[in-house]
């Protein structure tokens, strides 16, 4: 049976905030190399409460994947008989017991964060049969691409693309049809699995980061779009779980606010909701490429 010595859910926190009270949660306060603030976590910066490797004063540009990075290089050292291990942000939870029909996330005020249910039979269940947990697909009108480009900046994806050919051309192909040919991603990198495939996931991860990190020019881009590579790991995330065809298990995820918003339920709102995907699939799978052999001309600016 999993105790708390052998799984551990990261909860990304950057500014004080109520987090779960069970075991298995380990809150983690990132960027806390470039904050003036303690919030009494585990920092991102620290292991045994020395200084460890880690990429806490990148936090603006890694967002939450600073957390994964102390993880990787740092978490054995504090529980050396982890076998899984997990992410979840300060705000954004896995549910167990409800489902959506509509939108990226279920509503709920942060006042019942205290009620939080962390299903452990089922977790434990699942790791067992060799699945993750992952959240639900975000479903998207347009490819990953051009999603991607219309949301931030173009010639970075690029970047990753040049990057992905030269340092793991073993995933361009399925780079290419994920980004071209597919109009879902898993959205906020939230995951529970094995931490030896976490290692894994890790190592590649930050090889392929860093060398977009050399090429790119984020300067002059906004507070947001200097999140690049929170946003380029959402797609990487899932890119590396297609690639390895991993067994998975979709989790719909509580998203708790001051003033939520609460999702349509009934039978009205799911048709609803089933229309609006059934036409948006069948557009896009009307236009979508087929020519695999010609995807990387999409790359190449004209």
């Amino acid at each position: 049976m999993l105790d708390s010595s052998k799984i551990k859910i990261l909860v990304c926190c950057h500014k004080p905030c109520p987090v779960p009270s069970q075991d298995w949660f380990l809150p983690i306060q990132v960027g806390a190399a470039l904050s003036k603030q303690d919030l009494g976590f585990q920092k991102d910066n620290l292991a045994n409460g020395e200084a460890c490797d880690n990429i806490s004063e990148k936090n603006p540009n890694y967002c939450e994947l600073t957390a994964l990075y102390w993880a990787w290089k740092n978490i054995r050292k504090i529980y050396p008989e982890i076998q899984y291990i997990g992410l979840n942000h300060y705000r954004r939870y896995f549910a167990f017991d409800e489902h959506r029909s509509t939108g990226s996330g279920i509503a709920k005020n942060i006042s019942e964060l205290d009620k939080y249910n962390l299903d452990k039979e089922k977790i434990e269940q699942w790791l067992s049969q060799g699945k993750i947990i992952i959240p639900p697909k975000a479903h998207l009108k347009t490819s990953v691409a051009s999603a991607y480009e219309h949301a931030h900046i173009s010639v970075d994806l690029r970047h990753l693309h040049d990057v992905i050919k030269e340092l793991s051309p073993e995933f361009l192909d399925d780079f290419n049809n994920f980004f071209i040919c597919n109009n879902f991603f898993y959205d906020c990198n939230m995951f529970i699995m094995p931490i030896d495939e976490f290692e894994k996931y890790c190592e590649w991860l930050f090889k392929v980061l860093f060398e977009v990190e050399k090429r790119a020019s984020i300067e002059k881009y906004d507070s947001y779009q200097k999140r690049i590579f929170g946003f380029m790991s959402e797609r990487l995330f899932t890119l590396w779980v297609l690639h390895h065809h991993y067994k998975t298990v979709s989790l719909n995820y509580f998203v708790y606010t001051e003033n939520p918003v609460p999702h349509k339920k009934g039978l009205a709102a799911l048709l609803r909701y089933q229309r609006t995907k059934i036409k948006r699939e069948l557009g896009f799978y009307i236009s979508k490429p087929r020519n695999k052999q010609a995807l990387e001309k999409y790359w190449i600016v004209p």
